[in-house]
């Protein structure tokens, strides 16, 4: 007969409680640029009416904001006519004035 020693410790130990799962995080989103894009005026450039840098791209055929900011610096295109916050913006009579005289 042999004897069969079992390996039990010695001092209870206390049950700990289930640990609930931590909620996996959502993935962050991607974030953009920072840039715009060009994107076609709604209004003629016969109405009254307000571009923005997005719009001027369109108009000038760029991709780039900063060959817009590039050509702004260097004279190659009008002031704008006011800001919305930090936003510029320029008048339409603007820029078919300047679209006119640079043809």
């Amino acid at each position: 007969m042999g004897i069969t020693y079992l390996n039990r410790p010695a001092v209870p130990t206390a049950i700990a409680p289930p640990v609930a799962a931590e909620p996996t995080p959502e993935p962050k989103k991607k974030r953009g640029s920072g840039h715009v894009k060009p994107k076609a005026p709604l209004i003629t450039l016969d109405q009254p009416g307000r571009l923005r840098i997005a719009n001027l791209l369109a108009l000038y055929g760029r991709k780039s904001p900063n060959t817009l900011h590039t050509w702004l610096h260097l004279g190659k295109i009008p002031q704008p006519d006011g800001y919305d916050g930090k936003s510029p913006y320029w008048l339409t009579s603007t820029i078919r004035a300047h679209l006119e005289s640079s043809k």
